[in-house]
């Protein structure tokens, strides 16, 4: 939500700065351009900034820190925000200067709402009330804070001092408190949030930015009449500002109230006669996460009648095509984007590689990942485990193995790491004689590593070196005793390998008392229960884990439990999944992580649940 609010909000920020220009004209409100209103928004933030001169720090930069900070304003400049935001945090959190936590907490109040970033965003503006406990920024700030403490009256209190310092600017804070408020929502503060709401709409009713926050509380307590007679108010009296609807879909989809906004979209496309493009975009991205793929095809079709090659909607089309399983259609929209160059900061490309990848085009499915990799430092990761699933699918080990000892060598991987994401890779698609030789390799100098020591234990076992499995198994126990994994696999093994079904069924309920709904331990005790002859036992167990994943080998240990207990009409039931169905569902989850990536930069929220 964060990103969506904070970009959009932005359209009508530039606006309260001047007092000769009539408020709220089509051209301060427009929503075409996202960058261009991020960078109004960043400058006009920079009105509040107005930090005591004889209280900041005197001490330099340190030659690596100035490195440091010239490349964070180089990317903050270019729009990487999440690029800046990480060198700013650093610097940030070494030199306790409040204009490098600003700029810290600007940054990534625009990048991404990860919960890394979120949980940073919230560490520097409680390290901003501290440094600069008097400024603007401190006051603006310290609402937020409040509000998650719970504490109406003194967030009413910070903004009385904030408006009783420049009552001039009263429109202006308005719009800026709108925006880093925002990410509160969906918290355990939301109660708060709402009361706060109301009592700016009432108390500034005389503003039309007061607006922004009747829609906070109707959003937030579903006050689904109140919202629309707002969002109507708001059209009527200013039709090309497009700002609060985007608001209140922040908020409502944070809120996981996705049948509310769909009615507030199909409101707002039955009233407007000229919505924009952005606002089209997300009345999309609504009818996609709520299941009317149908409904928007048919208008993504419409629209593209009159702008064929409009990115959007073709990024749209791939998105709904490939929720309706037609793969090559997806591919052949989003080929279409890139060749009218929209890449959407490689995420396009990302999504591209890893649809070629679920249809066996290994060639493209690479291309796709290096173009998005070399795009993007942040997909750089992901791009780079597709392009070895790729290379392993294929069977070119000798490529994939080459490709990690090219970032091992670029200082991107240590030893370690290079060896452990071989393994799972190589483990995940299944190759365990390959996966098997490289940990054998290194066991004896990672033999008190415990994911080393895991992954040997479990490709002993996968490659019917029982004794040996059994021997490292114990090992690992013994250097995570508190993880249920061990003690779970452990027990697979000897209920499925050996006859040792006492011990084996010991180990299962250890692993269930520690974490009683894991699918594999209920598999694992059920299938332990099933060698006891405990035939009820075992079919209550397994029939938890098969409701739950629909495992293939769950699945078979099932119907062996019926068809032990004479239940042979249940146990036709049970659907066995073949092997290559579930390599098919694995990469079908694969590809969705990918197409989510491409939600979230198409439309700055997580559409992609259903």
């Amino acid at each position: 939500m964060k990103k969506l609010i904070s970009i959009f909000i932005a359209a009508g920020i530039i606006s309260a700065c001047s007092s000769s220009t009539p408020p709220y004209s089509q051209q301060q409100f427009s929503t075409e351009n996202y960058q261009e209103n991020v960078v109004n928004a960043i400058e006009y933030a920079d009105n509040f900034v107005d930090f005591d001169q004889n209280k900041l720090p005197k001490a330099s930069l340190e030659a690596d820190d100035l490195a440091t900070l010239l490349k964070a304003d180089m990317a903050f400049n270019q729009g990487n925000y999440s690029i800046a935001a990480e060198g700013y945090y650093l610097l940030a959190k070494k030199y306790n200067d409040p204009r490098i936590i600003y700029k810290a907490i600007i940054s990534y109040e625009h990048s991404s709402n990860s919960q890394q970033s979120l949980d940073r965003l919230g560490e520097l503006i409680n390290q901003m009330v501290k440094v600069a406990p008097d400024s603007n920024v401190a006051h603006l700030f310290g609402i937020r804070i409040a509000l998650e403490q719970n504490n109406l009256d003194l967030a009413k209190s910070n903004l009385k001092k904030v408006i009783k310092i420049d009552p001039t600017k009263t429109r202006s804070v308005l719009l800026f408190l709108s925006t880093i408020i925002s990410n509160d929502v969906g918290s355990e503060s939301d109660d708060s949030l709402a009361k706060f709401a109301k009592y700016v709409a009432n108390k500034y009713s005389s503003y039309p930015e007061a607006d922004l926050f009747a829609l906070v509380a109707y959003s937030i307590t579903e006050q689904e009449p109140e919202l629309l007679t707002t969002i109507t108010k708001i059209n009527q009296e200013y039709p090309n500002w497009e700002v609060p609807i985007f608001w209140s879909a922040g908020i409502l989809a944070k809120e996981n109230n996705f049948p509310l906004l769909l009615t507030m979209m199909q409101h707002e496309m039955a009233t407007l006669s000229k919505p924009s493009p952005t606002l089209v975009n997300l009345y999309v991205a609504t009818l996609i996460r709520t299941g009317n793929l149908d409904d928007a095809n048919q208008y993504i079709e419409s629209a593209q009648k009159v702008t064929p090659y409009n990115g959007n909607l073709l990024v749209d089309s791939a998105i709904v095509n490939f929720k309706q399983g037609k793969t090559n259609h997806a591919i052949d929209a989003l080929q279409t984007a890139l060749s009218h160059n929209y890449s959407l900061d490689g995420t396009v490309n990302l999504a591209l590689g890893s649809l070629y990848d679920s249809e066996s085009q290994s060639e493209s499915a690479i291309s796709n990942y290096r173009a998005a990799a070399s795009a993007n430092p942040i997909l750089e990761p992901a791009a780079n485990v597709g392009m070895l699933r790729s290379y392993i699918r294929q069977g070119s080990y000798s490529a994939a193995n080459g490709f990690i000892d090219t970032m091992s060598k670029a200082g991107k991987l240590n030893a370690h790491d290079s060896a452990i994401l071989k393994l799972s890779i190589y483990t995940e698609l299944g190759n365990y004689n390959e996966a098997y030789k490289i940990v054998a390799k290194d066991i004896k100098r990672y033999s008190n590593d415990k994911t080393f020591v895991y992954y040997y234990a479990s490709l002993s076992a996968m490659t019917n070196r029982n004794e040996q499995a059994v021997t490292w198994y114990n090992k690992y126990i013994k250097l995570n005793p508190s993880d249920p994994v061990g003690y779970n696999d452990l027990g697979f093994l000897l209920a499925d390998k050996t006859t040792n079904y006492v011990k084996a069924y010991s180990l299962a309920e250890k692993a269930y008392k520690m974490s009683p709904n894991d699918p594999a331990i209920l598999d694992t005790i059920g299938w332990a229960s099933f060698k006891l002859g405990e035939y009820a036992r075992a079919e209550s167990y397994l029939s938890r884990a098969y409701k739950a994943t629909q495992d293939r080998d769950t699945a078979l240990h099932l119907q062996q439990v019926y068809l032990a207990e004479g239940k042979k009409d249940l146990a036709n039931k049970v659907v066995v999944i073949s092997p290559e169905v579930q390599q098919m569902q694995l990469q079908k989850s694969l590809t969705e992580q990918s197409m989510l990536i491409l939600m979230y930069y198409q439309f700055g929220l997580d559409f992609s649940k259903q």
